[in-house]
């Protein structure tokens, strides 16, 4: 948990200062964000994990390309069973973006694309751990956001995200939402 709570405390403060967003339509900065899964073990459930990572968007405000790349962990104990697992689960996504509403205090985006996640999974059961590293999963996406600019320097970003990854029932989605801020240089 310590880790996470670093990693978290990194990603929120070193390169939020060193976001970029350059007059070539290019912008850089962090994600932080929360997103609720799917779990198929023990027992079918969800689980909210934090995730961390960074985008890149490039292009004209009407229809721009983005890519991102983000990471999550989490831990889950079974006291019941003697049994715990750990997945770590790299996510990349890359597709559209298109700022339909601007402002000068307020934008608004939709994005969809195409998502690939790649997850390593520890499970502890009566002392005997073992490690599987599940197939690479990739499905499309789909999200909208919020841009809120404060000060001309500073811009709060809110938006939520929707991965229809079909499993475990052939329908299913998982969602993201993420807050952070870039710092307009």
């Amino acid at each position: 948990m310590k880790k996470i709570t670093l990693l978290l405390f990194l990603s929120l403060s070193i390169p939020s200062t060193m976001a970029v967003s350059s007059k070539g339509n290019l912008t850089i900065g962090p994600i932080v964000g929360y997103e609720r899964v799917q779990k198929i073990s023990p027992t079918p459930h969800t689980k909210d994990r934090l995730f961390y990572g960074i985008r890149a968007v490039y292009g004209p405000p009407l229809l721009s390309a983005e890519a991102e790349i983000t990471q999550g962990k989490d831990t889950e104990s079974f006291p019941e069973r003697d049994l715990t697992i750990k997945e770590t689960a790299t996510s990349a996504m890359v597709g559209l973006r298109s700022n339909f509403l601007r402002t000068k205090f307020l934008t608004t985006y939709i994005r969809a694309g195409g998502h690939a996640r790649k997850s390593e999974v520890e499970t502890t059961e009566a002392g005997v751990t073992t490690t599987r590293e599940p197939a690479v999963n990739v499905s499309p996406y789909a999200g909208a956001g919020l841009n809120i600019n404060l000060m001309n320097k500073f811009t709060l970003n809110l938006g939520i995200t929707a991965i229809f990854t079909g499993k475990p029932k052939g329908s299913d989605s998982e969602y993201q939402t993420s807050l952070g801020f870039t710092v307009n240089i």
